[in-house]
Formats: C-alpha cells, structure tokens, sequence
C-alpha cells in the first residue's frame, strides 16, 4: 500500500446480487478501513455512477457479466467517474488493461491483492504504434460512447454525438487524440471510420426510439468527399432501422485547401440521401471557417476553446454565430462545463450546448438512464434541421 500522504481514500462499488461477494467484498473493506456500497445489478450501479457524488476509487464486478455490460461498466468507470477509478473483475483469469483488474479467487483475500496491486500499478512510456492500432481494430477493440446535446435554453435532450475509444492490452481506453492522428498516417483513416459506423448504428438501434433524438457521427473530409460514401451511408442505416433524417454528419476536416466546389457538391449529395451535415471545430483550429459557412451546410459547431471566459473567445463565438444565423445554419456550442459558460453561449446565440456540464461521454446502455435522471414531464426538443433543401434551416430563434 502506499505511504498514507500519498494514499486516496478507498471507497468501493461492489455490483452484485450475490450475497457471499456482499460479505467478501465487506470483509476486504473492513480490514483495508474502505468504505462500501452495494448496487444489486448493472442499471443500478449506473445509475449510482451518473448521481453528482459518485466517488470511488474501486467499482468490482463479477467477471461473469456478459460481455456487454462489463463493457457498459468499463466505458462507466473511465468515461463518467469524476476521479481515477479500477474495475476489479471478481473471478477473472487475467487483466483487461491497466483499469481493468483481475481477481481470480474473488475472496476477502483476493480482493485485498486486488486492490493492492492496483494502487500500486503506473504506466511507463508506452508509445502507440500504427501496428497495434491495426491489430486493436481487427480484434474488435474499438468502443463508441455517446455525449448528449441540450437545448441551449431549456436544457432538454436533442442529440447524441457517438465518440470513438479505442482499447488497448496495456495502455487501456485510448481517446481520438491518442489514435487519430496514427490512424490518418498510416492509412487506416476509412477502416477505422467505417467500423465506427458500423459499432455506432449497432450501438444506436436500441436508441432509436428515444423521444426523436438526433445521433451525430463524426466522419472526415475525405471520407465525405467520396462520391459513393452518402448511398453506403444511408443503405448502412436503413439497414439498422435508423432513417437518415435522424443522423448528423460532423465532417473532421483533413484537409489544408479543400476544393470547394467539390465540397459543397459532396454536402448537397449527403443532404440529397437524408443526412445533415456540419461543420465541426469552427474557430481558431479552422482558419477557412468563413468559406466552409458559404457552403451549404445544415449547421456548425464551435471549437471547444471558444467555451473559454475570455473577450477573444467571446468576440470569435459571436462573429461566427452571426454568420451561421445569417445563412440558416443552426450553431452547436461544445466544451461547456460550468453553469457559467452555458448561460454565456445561450446569449450569444447558440442553438445548443455540449460539455461536461450536462454529461460526460456515456456507453449506450447509460443512455436512457441518464435520460431517465433528466426532467420526465418535458418533451426532447428539436435541432432546426432541414437536411434536403438548399440551404441551410431557419434559426428557431
């Protein structure tokens, strides 16, 4: 264990029905002086984890879980937990990664080991290799979370932006930042984005009937560009039962000096099959967001920087709200994570907000929980989109 000044105070999930695990699971904290709570099955302990306290350093769970709910649990305890916490797999034979721990004799002993190997587990040095990348997305390793979108001014549901993980043996739940970039390098760009599609849709059909939300897809410039890529697209979802109306293209640009005549020619033909498309990171990361707003984009989100309580931000934001609004395109702000920034970008005119404020990134089975938590006696909102005509929709506001 480590010295006491350098220790956090161990506080325990035990996710089980099964009362032998409830009592070797208390034997453990009581010898380690941990405090535990008990969630009989999984929709509980998600629940418990979405509540505004949900602090601990463990959450255990039997290894005998399907393998979509230790996955629903996994994305729970890296994505929502507001610290640091391991998942220790009682009765597993081997790790899952670094936050993903093993207890194969899942006693008061066992779970003691467990909780001592993990407080003393770091990473080193690894570095991410475009191989491992291609072998994590040929095993099936690649997660998608889902980050909702409110209403700017009353808060209510509208969307849902699938955002990819992707995991890894050793270096666990890797983020776009981590991969992106060594996925566009080495080629592996359209695979991996195709996959997402397809876990995404997956992921998305038990969704579909979730009060009309939207589900947004990030893709990029040169997947959009392809001139067969919105039939594919929309065949994939009538295939999963979803219409394209319901889908939001977010298009990641990938390119320096796109064509755009091409471009545009590319959105007509995305909003001609159903989709709307957007333009995404709007700010300081796309110099050429001026151009991009003359193309006939349904509507745009802001870069998360312009969030930031600062004038430059806040004179950015409103200059590209204002065009956005000129042309019918409806503006989505991102990165919001206090009252404060919601109650600033609500001003300046933004159709909807996103951001830790409301939800950090959620595993699909969270999602009607989450929903669930929210103010029942209200109806979802509505994005103003209008994927099929010329231009862009008419602000609601």
């Amino acid at each position: 264990m480590p010295d006491a000044a350098d220790a956090t105070p161990l506080r325990m999930l035990l996710v089980s029905g099964d009362a032998a695990l409830h009592r070797e699971a208390a034997s453990a904290g009581a010898q380690l002086g941990a405090a535990l709570e008990i969630s009989p099955d999984l929709d509980a302990a998600i629940a418990r984890l979405l509540g505004p306290d949900a602090i601990f350093s463990h959450v255990l769970a039997a290894a005998s879980l399907v393998p979509a709910d230790t996955d629903a649990l996994a994305g729970m305890v890296d994505e929502v937990t507001s610290t640091p916490t391991r998942l220790l797999l009682l009765g597993a034979a081997e790790d899952r990664g670094p936050t993903e721990v093993a207890v194969p004799v899942p006693n008061a002993e066992g779970i003691i080991a467990g909780l001592r190997r993990t407080l003393a587990t770091r990473l080193g040095d690894a570095v991410l290799t475009a191989e491992e990348v291609r072998a994590s997305l040929q095993t099936g390793n690649l997660r998608m979370r889902f980050q909702p979108v409110v209403d700017a001014a009353t808060f209510q549901p509208l969307a849902l932006e699938a955002l990819a993980r992707l995991h890894h043996p050793v270096l666990g739940i890797l983020r776009p930042h981590d991969f992106m970039p060594i996925a566009i390098v080495s080629g592996q760009e359209g695979i991996l984005t195709g996959l997402a599609a397809e876990r995404t849709l997956l992921d998305l059909r038990p969704l579909s009937g979730l009060g009309g939300l939207y589900f947004a897809f990030n893709t990029p410039l040169t997947m959009l560009l392809e001139p067969e890529a919105a039939a594919r697209a929309a065949e994939m979802c009538v295939a999963a039962g979803l219409p394209p109306t319901q889908l939001v293209v977010e298009v990641l640009e990938t390119l320096t000096t796109p064509d755009y005549g091409a471009l545009a020619r590319a959105v007509e033909r995305w909003r001609r099959a159903g989709f709307n498309v957007t333009i995404d990171d709007a700010g300081p990361r796309l110099p050429h967001w001026r151009k991009m707003l003359d193309l006939p984009f349904t509507g745009v989100k802001l870069d998360g920087s312009l969030a930031a309580d600062t004038p430059e931000a806040a004179k950015l934001a409103e200059e590209i709200i204002k065009l956005a609004r000129q042309r019918q395109q409806y503006v989505i702000a991102e990165g919001v994570e206090n009252h404060a920034a919601a109650q600033r970008l609500s001003s300046l005119g933004v159709h909807a907000l996103q951001g830790f404020y409301f939800s950090r990134p959620l595993p699909a089975r969270a999602v009607p929980l989450w929903l669930a938590a929210q103010d029942v006696g209200r109806r979802p909102g509505a994005l103003p989109l209008d994927p099929g005509g010329g231009g862009g929709p008419a602000p609601r506001r």
